[in-house]
């Protein structure tokens, strides 16, 4: 009888396992959400999408609408617009001329990706790498002047397979890779790493240039991620959880969400104001962190935790009890 029980549930557990592992498989578009979106400040995700080509789409396909699916699912309730300015065939040059309309009145984030047309241009003797840059810089101060956060994209290689002009365009690509990656880091700003992610793998394209679906649902990946990246980083809100278990016993713990570095004080008082406890008076860093308060000494009873920061900004009491 006890093998009986046993196999079935083994039979169970397989069973729902086999079906959790097709559910998958026929949805591909699942994503895992990150711990920012829990957390997320705003009420809405505003997203320009600003290049040429890539971002225009190519034959019906593009990541526009998989992006905003991807923040659909993660971040419930929140207006999710994403706005696409992208004109196929445009070098960074092209770009300038039109950035303004682009970025004028919009609020959140721009994700930058051009240059490939550029890196065809340079192989066939017209322009450079020092003007591509120089573009490059004067689209992310625009952006910045905007009050934007870039996410500026990496080039994808062109298949060069059967094409050595297009080596040679893929070396352009490569040294623009390299100029976006110093941009990123000297103008503090968020880099969505296409070429990282697509590498060499043809089988993402839908032709010489262009991510084909596949390519493209693995760019809005890339570049959800990178936008997670700066939520993050600039638009967490102050959170701080009530304690668990509640009632305690001989230790609890809290959840606290930082939007900013900060001196974090943890004290805990009894109903006569009276300090009980020191827990924490230190700094902590942006994001996520869980605190233990451990009640072996505590008389069974009532008491409040209250939570200060140094900068003045944070101010939170919450009553827990203590039961043995």
């Amino acid at each position: 009888m006890k093998f009986s029980t046993r196999l079935i549930f083994l039979l169970l557990l397989l069973f729902s396992l086999g079906i959790s592992v097709v559910a998958y498989s026929q949805n591909p578009s699942r994503i895992s959400c990150p711990e920012a979106a829990q957390f997320y400040a705003k009420d809405s995700i505003n997203i320009v999408t600003f290049g040429a080509s890539t971002v225009e789409g190519v034959k019906g396909v593009g990541f526009q609408a998989m992006l905003k699916s991807n923040f659909e699912n993660c971040y419930t309730n929140k207006v999710v617009d994403i706005t696409n300015h992208g004109i196929g065939g445009q070098t960074t040059i092209q770009g300038l001329l039109r950035i303004d309309n682009a970025v004028k009145d919009r609020t959140g984030f721009i994700v930058i990706s051009m240059g490939i047309n550029d890196a065809l241009a340079i192989t066939s003797g017209k322009g450079s790498l020092a003007e591509t840059e120089a573009n490059m810089r004067q689209l992310i101060a625009i952006s910045l002047k905007q009050k934007l956060v870039p996410i500026l994209c990496t080039l994808q290689n062109v298949d060069d397979r059967n094409n050595p002009t297009l080596a040679t365009s893929n070396s352009n690509i490569r040294a623009l890779n390299a100029i976006y990656r110093r941009l990123a880091t000297e103008y503090k700003i968020y880099l969505a790493d296409v070429n990282a992610a697509m590498r060499r793998d043809f089988t993402l394209y839908q032709d010489a240039f262009h991510p084909n679906a596949r390519g493209y649902r693995l760019i809005s990946y890339v570049i959800f991620d990178a936008i997670n990246k700066a939520i993050f980083d600039k638009f967490l809100m102050f959170v701080v959880s009530q304690n668990y278990p509640n009632p305690a016993a001989s230790q609890t713990y809290l959840d606290i969400v930082l939007p900013e570095t900060d001196k974090i004080n943890l004290q805990v008082f009894d109903l006569m104001g009276r300090l009980v406890k020191t827990v924490i008076n230190e700094y902590l860093n942006t994001g996520k962190h869980t605190l233990e308060i451990n009640t072996t000494s505590f008389v069974p009873g009532i008491y409040i935790f209250k939570i200060t920061s140094d900068s003045g900004q944070y101010n939170v009491a919450k009553k827990f009890i203590v039961a043995r």
